[in-house]
């Protein structure tokens, strides 16, 4: 019997695979796969680490955003100039926003491209200095954005977070990408970050 592999060209029907589901079967769970590099596994150990992510909620800025200044202070603060949160604010830490942190496992990798790729250089009194670029993977279901941070934390010699969380440093998310494979399923995040100077005396 023949078999119409060109559908409509013969017959009409819907053209057969010579080979069946089997290459769909054998393709690579990329989400899995990721998910125990970063768990492990009965046979691999974990190559994760844990951080804290730090969610904006940007429908609602703080109460800190454009002080205006009462009494005293009255030409102490911008009155609404500048648009900016105060940087000693107890509440947002200075960022602007109200945020959730949630503690996620993460894998970190650092590598640097050529000068102008990653597009972080910084201008330095001699010259041009290309910074380290650095990029954090997420799982797949924790969607992480360009207005998110993440904070370094310490851990035990386990690998667990200390508690409470010893905060280290924080990195600002300049770009939030989703890898997706089979079927456009999305398989995990990638974030290229770049470090957040804390000046002033500012704290996490």
């Amino acid at each position: 019997m023949a078999m119409d592999l060109w559908p409509g060209t013969i017959t009409g029907k819907k053209a057969t695979s010579l080979y069946g589901n089997t290459a769909a079967k054998n393709e690579i769970n990329l989400r899995q796969e990721f998910q125990d590099l970063i768990d492990g596994n009965g046979c691999n150990p974990q190559r994760g680490h844990w951080v804290l992510l730090r969610r904006m909620q940007t429908r609602q800025r703080c109460s800190c955003w454009n002080t205006v200044g009462e009494g005293n202070d009255k030409y102490t603060y911008d009155k609404r100039k500048y648009d900016e949160p105060n940087k000693d604010c107890d509440v947002c830490g200075g960022e602007g926003w109200l945020y959730n942190e949630e503690l996620h496992k993460v894998r970190r990798r650092i590598s640097t491209p050529p000068p102008g790729q990653a597009g972080i250089e910084q201008q330095a009194d001699f010259a041009i200095m290309n910074v380290p670029y650095i990029i954090y993977y997420f799982k797949y279901y924790v969607n992480p954005t360009e207005l998110d941070r993440i904070v370094e934390i310490d851990s035990d010699a386990d690998g667990n977070p200390v508690k409470p969380y010893v905060k280290r440093d924080l990195y600002n998310i300049t770009l939030a990408e989703s890898l997706r494979d089979l079927n456009g399923r999305l398989e995990y995040w990638r974030c290229a970050v770049k470090k957040e100077e804390l000046r002033y005396g500012r704290t996490l």
